[in-house]
């Protein structure tokens, strides 16, 4: 997760620096000059986005959006924390009927809400899914790079490309619960098109076995590679965020056997 984060937090600088720059206007410490940079630097890096995920997805043959199963996601969460901060703000005007706006600002409360909402879809439905996409991209090159290096005439070239928790929370004990991605991918080195299978076996630190995992049967180009998916891999996540299985424990080392055949 760590090329994720990266990304995010690329995002999440600018924003912030136009949040603090808004809040300075309306406290009367900073002129407009300051917000005006903020969001001048803010909106150029959401287009020069727009940009580079034009050029990847058309480069790799990807979604420019994530799928609709994701952007719903990414709707309810925007929409809870829009609800329950106005359910909030409904309570606290009933309470404090009659206080002055020092204590409860019922117009700031809302323009609250509608901030809190717009951020969380912002992120979920943008930001998110293009620092993924990004880090897949990243993963698919690394892994032509390692597959062309010990191809050694191999029909068929797998790779293990790391096993990871998908977790970005304040804490790593908050991460506990959270089983490791692990991401394989496969290419066909033949000058045909061929289905292929594979079993991959995975260990611990200690060698231990992990557990064996047989492969989809994968159809593969002449030269293509591509994410060994299983049983395990979500087809209602977009490509980037899919791993082809997971562990309780890190995987450490895996091996495999493969077969293969010719497409009818």
């Amino acid at each position: 997760m760590g090329y994720t984060a990266f990304i995010i937090l690329i995002f999440i600088v600018p924003y912030l620096w136009l949040l603090v720059s808004l809040l300075n206007i309306k406290s009367a410490k900073a002129g407009k000059k300051q917000w005006k940079l903020a969001l001048a630097v803010f909106l150029a890096m959401v287009v020069g986005s727009f940009l580079v995920n034009y050029y990847l997805s058309d480069t790799y043959e990807l979604s420019f959006f994530q799928n609709g199963t994701e952007t719903i996601i990414a709707l309810i969460l925007a929409g809870v924390l829009l609800v329950v901060v106005a359910i909030i703000n409904i309570v606290v005007g009933v309470l404090f009927k009659n206080a002055p706006k020092s204590v409860h600002n019922p117009k700031m409360v809302w323009l609250l809400a509608v901030g809190l909402g717009g951020t969380m879809l912002f992120f979920t439905a943008w930001v998110y899914p293009f620092a993924e996409k990004a880090s897949y991209i990243n993963k698919i090159e690394t892994a032509l790079a390692a597959a062309e290096e010990k191809q050694d005439n191999e029909d068929i070239t797998v790779v293990f490309m790391g096993s990871e928790k998908k977790c970005m929370r304040p804490t790593s004990s908050n991460c506990h619960s959270i089983p490791y991605s692990n991401t394989f991918f496969v290419k066909n080195n033949m000058d045909a098109k061929k289905e292929v299978q594979l079993q991959i076996r995975v260990q611990d630190r200690q060698q231990n076995e992990l557990k064996t995992v047989d492969s989809d049967v994968m159809t593969l180009e002449a030269g293509e590679l591509k994410l060994v998916e299983t049983a395990e891999t979500s087809d209602k996540s977009s490509i980037w965020s899919r791993s082809s299985f997971e562990t309780d424990v890190r995987t450490y080392s895996a091996d495999w056997q493969y077969h293969y055949r010719d497409v009818k």
